[in-house]
């Protein structure tokens, strides 16, 4: 008998760590990394056009040109390959903004900046506005930016060229698409004066 007891509680023992285990809470599951291909929107539309798009688009609009100085006129472009090679990564991002401008979920303006203009009495959107007309009609936005992007892609292959005349044409034709988005979903109520008109 003394040895079955022996043999008995080291078995009970077991038991009750078992037992122990099984009624422990589950685990909880690991957080899941987000889905592949998921966009996560940091920044506003605002923060880009004035961080990346500026910069950038300001980059390929001084690239060529003349300046008037002492000596007379003064022709502007780049000179060597590493100044090719800059304008053409300057216009790399101007077309990879527009991925980003595209992006779902991307806020035009921070929470405490959704009602304002640039200015009081602005003939301008507030960024609430903007966000709404951008919501209303998603297809008519993204035709603008890829008509933005479209000129980038040729300022790529201008700078890849080392054609001052194109990144003349396309520099252009940037400001051209710029200005067609603006006047859509930034400025529509601003009153342009009829400049042949006022002439008469």
């Amino acid at each position: 008998m003394r040895g079955l007891a022996f043999i008995t509680m080291p078995v009970l023992g077991l038991s009750i760590l078992v037992g122990g285990c099984h009624n422990r809470p589950p685990a909880p599951a690991p957080s899941q990394p987000p889905a592949h291909g998921t966009e996560v929107p940091v920044g506003t539309l605002k923060e880009i056009m004035k961080g990346i798009v500026d910069a950038n688009s300001a980059a390929i609009w001084e690239a060529v040109g003349s300046e008037e100085g002492p000596k007379g006129t003064i022709e502007k472009a780049p000179k060597t390959d590493e100044e090719w090679t800059k304008l053409e990564y300057n216009a790399l991002v101007l077309a990879e903004v527009a991925n980003l401008l595209k992006t779902p979920g991307r806020k035009v303006a921070t929470p405490e900046e959704a009602n304002a203009t640039s200015q009081p009495g602005a003939p301008e959107l507030t960024p609430a506005q903007i966000e709404q007309k951008v919501a209303t009609d998603r297809a008519a936005w993204d035709s603008k930016v890829d008509a933005f992007q479209a000129t980038a892609v040729k300022a790529i292959a201008a700078a890849r060229a080392h054609d001052k005349d194109g990144i003349l044409e396309v520099g252009s034709e940037i400001d051209g698409a710029c200005e067609g988005c603006h006047k859509v979903y930034w400025y529509p109520d601003e009153k342009i004066p009829d400049v042949g008109s006022a002439t008469h």
